[in-house]
């Protein structure tokens, strides 16, 4: 385990470290514009189960994605439309789309649905080290599945130290609001879960 301390700039070398270890399907702890998150890579099934043990989590609730850019996004999931116009005006940013995945997402990181949560965090280090890879990050929030999302780094180093094999230290939001989840159905918005971006601005997009 190891625990780098990126508040102030990203460090090369240890940015390589992270890169590797993800290509090596480890566990990474990282800061996101909205709270920490844990996570690895989305086409390993061994990795989607480490990030359910590490948490804690039932099988049966999914795991969302995150991907560095808009174009990644066609790359796990179909995009219609209206789900096109709400992508190019909210990411990247604080919220989770639901999308039909695509054959290459396996059943277990969507729960058996056909559908997953994708996102585009706007954030730099979550940013710079998803554009540094060529797969989405199956992740989810810091914390045991079930408690608050946790501000305090060390609270988190301590819950999952088992499971982890980097830490990233960066600054997050202090409100600790997870994103907003949304489907769409037949141009509806369904708001899976409340977040920093509402259901009236979705409508207006």
């Amino acid at each position: 385990m190891k625990i780098f301390d990126w508040t102030n700039y990203i460090k090369e070398d240890e940015l390589i470290e992270v890169v590797n270890a993800l290509n090596n399907d480890k566990i990474v702890v990282f800061p996101t514009e909205t709270v920490y998150g844990i996570g690895g890579n989305a086409l390993k099934v061994d990795v989607i189960n480490k990030l359910f043990q590490a948490k804690k989590r039932d099988y049966g609730k999914p795991i969302s994605l995150l991907v560095g850019s808009i174009d990644k996004i066609k790359n796990v999931a179909y995009v219609n439309e209206n789900e096109e116009k709400v992508i190019n005006k909210f990411m990247p940013g604080a919220i989770t789309i639901v999308l039909k995945k695509k054959n290459n997402i396996n059943d277990l990181v969507t729960a058996g649905k056909n559908t997953v949560g994708i996102r585009i965090a706007n954030h730099n280090i979550a940013l710079t080290i998803l554009n540094k890879v060529d797969y989405p990050l199956a992740t989810s929030s810091a914390n045991i599945s079930g408690d608050n999302n946790i501000a305090d780094f060390n609270e988190i180093v301590s819950d999952l130290k088992d499971y982890v094999d980097i830490f990233i230290k960066g600054n997050i939001s202090n409100d600790l609001i997870a994103s907003t989840v949304v489907e769409l159905n037949d141009g509806k918005v369904n708001i899976l879960r409340e977040g920093k971006i509402s259901k009236r601005d979705i409508e207006n997009v």
